[in-house]
């Protein structure tokens, strides 16, 4: 599972097995379920707190696959990646997450996934800039689709990892942690992604929250980003387009008219939405003169997921956010490492919820894989052995 965790990256690897698409993400993935539902069958956690809510989840899901699809074949394939594979892994994962030791690999596999996205997309960025061919509007991006794609796989990395460098009560823990932080904070800040910049610092604010000496991390923090604005004109261009509404480089302007037309679309199909995959055939009869994208989701959360599992399905993810925040209330009061944990998870929450202003932080295989295995993760902590 550590392997498949860190083979996170390889959905973008797509062969075919005779007539099936899959990923290799995938085939990895797949051995670890099938090897670890053999060895853990009898510890695997099935009443937790995410049992009814991922089930409802599942369930808008399923139906939106089946009712309003406009692609069969591609929405079972969504729905297989994105909602049954994750879900089992999570489960599973949960169960082995509940001794520290495999718990700490099953993290090294997500910070290995980690580490290489990063590692890549700084190198590509550097030797950008280095080139004087660096694009700060559509930066070049190894692996993934976009920028915003860099920053929303390694925020909720970057949240458990601030986590566990903060509060974990072992050193070394906390070295391994703080090294991985930063490299993802600085893959994240390299993005250009302003979603990636605001969703970092908050998510940071909200796992420093709980230290002690809050007060100065956060100070320093806002230092840290006056300094990069001030600096850096590129930094300041990248910004200050947001406040200029005629500007055909604002994206909230462009993401307004997207919200527009995916809300009168919901408006008419407010029970089951666009369907898995039906996103962009679904709107076609409610674009106006001022929609002009091509996008394949409404890059909101909310909109998204009402999109694409229904109402059923929305109520899903909602219940999962709220069972989200009452765990973490629980592990607040264990020992060290469910603490860590705990924090952790409120900042991957609170990273999903930033970002997903904006855009859609679930709905790819890695995305959607990391988000499961931080839940199982922190269900383990709270079930150690």
């Amino acid at each position: 599972m550590a392997a498949a965790l860190a083979a996170s990256p390889a959905y973008v690897i797509r062969p075919h097995l005779g007539p099936l698409p899959t990923t290799a993400l995938e085939i990895v993935l797949l051995v670890a379920l099938v090897a670890g539902y053999y060895a853990f069958w009898t510890e695997l956690p099935w009443r937790n707190p995410y049992t009814w809510a991922a089930l409802l989840l599942l369930t808008g899901a399923s139906i939106d696959t089946l009712v309003t699809a406009s692609t069969l074949t591609k929405a079972l394939g969504i729905w297989k990646a994105y909602f049954v594979e994750p879900m089992l892994a999570g489960l599973l994962i949960a169960a082995m997450a509940s001794r520290r030791d495999q718990a700490r690999l099953l993290l090294a596999g997500l910070g290995l996934a980690g580490a290489i996205s990063a590692l890549l997309n700084i190198a590509n960025t550097l030797r950008a800039l280095a080139t004087h061919s660096f694009d700060d509007v559509t930066p070049a991006v190894v692996i993934y689709n976009s920028a915003n794609d860099v920053a929303m796989y390694l925020e909720p990395l970057a949240a458990v990892a601030l986590a566990v460098a903060v509060f974990s009560e072992e050193r070394w823990e906390r070295l391994v942690a703080a090294a991985l932080y930063g490299l993802f904070a600085l893959a994240i800040a390299l993005s250009f992604s302003r979603a990636g910049w605001l969703t970092l610092a908050c998510l940071s604010i909200a796992v420093c929250f709980f230290h002690r000496r809050r007060l100065w991390v956060v100070g320093a923090a806002a230092g840290l980003a006056a300094l990069a604005l001030l600096a850096s004109a590129r930094v300041r261009s990248r910004v200050m387009v947001e406040f200029d509404p005629n500007s055909p480089r604002n994206t909230l302007a462009l993401r307004r008219s997207l919200w527009e037309t995916s809300l009168r679309m919901l408006e008419h199909r407010p029970l089951f939405g666009g369907g898995l995959n039906g996103f962009q055939s679904a709107i076609q009869p409610y674009k106006t003169g001022g929609y002009g994208e091509n996008l394949i989701y409404p890059h909101n959360i909310v909109l998204n997921f009402w999109s694409e599992t229904g109402l059923l399905g929305l109520a899903g993810f909602i219940w999962i956010v709220v069972q989200a925040l009452r765990t973490v209330i629980q592990g607040l009061a264990a020992g060290p490492w469910p603490r860590a944990i705990a924090i952790g998870t409120l900042g991957t929450i609170v990273a999903i919820l930033v970002h997903g202003l904006v855009d859609a932080p679930y709905f790819k295989n890695d995305l959607a894989l990391a988000f499961w295995a931080i839940l199982g993760i922190q269900v383990g902590s709270l079930l150690r052995r």
